[in-house]
């Protein structure tokens, strides 16, 4: 379904595809400008500064190639440990959770954690509205021990959605 923009959008997202051409990654679809777009409120300068962040976190933390029913991704999945909830908020939001108590930090890699979130997140983003709603990320802590939390890790999945994620988004920690 085409995403039905004003003139103002229109002439936006052709600015961003633009700018990005001109910066060597053309290949960016009109799909994928208007996700980033909308998650900055069409401000080409900022919407181009988050594309930036989110190709260089991807690179940086190997998150590519996604191979969803083959191992070690297909394992990280089933622990249901990261999960989009099939109902949404009072807005329209999203609600995604992290769920502490199912993450061991000495059974799997930061990369195939952060693969299973980056994997469900992508998946919810192909929801227009998702991508004008924004989404909650819940962090629960509910009967967590020691041995299940990584630091690390949640800085960086923090991290991620904060500056690298092409949506709107509200934390609850």
């Amino acid at each position: 379904m085409a995403v039905a923009l004003s003139p103002d959008q229109e002439l936006a997202t052709k600015a961003f595809l633009d700018a990005l051409s001109e910066s060597g990654a053309s290949c960016v679809s009109r799909a994928t400008a208007i996700k980033f777009l909308l998650a900055r409120k069409f401000d080409v300068s900022r919407a181009h500064t988050l594309w930036r962040q989110h190709e260089a976190t991807r690179r940086r933390e190997g998150l590519i190639r996604f191979e969803p029913f083959e191992d070690p991704l297909k394992t990280e999945l089933e622990t249901g440990k990261f999960t989009i909830l099939p109902t949404r908020d009072a807005t329209g939001a999203a609600i995604a959770v992290f769920t502490a108590n199912k993450h061991f930090p000495n059974l799997t890699s930061h990369q195939t954690t952060l693969q299973g979130v980056v994997y469900q997140l992508d998946c919810a983003l192909q929801s227009l509205e998702t991508q004008r709603a924004g989404l909650v990320f819940v962090y629960d802590m509910t009967d967590s021990k020691y041995t299940n939390f990584d630091y690390e890790l949640s800085q960086k999945i923090l991290t991620m959605l904060k500056v690298s994620t092409s949506i709107r988004n509200g934390l609850i920690v």
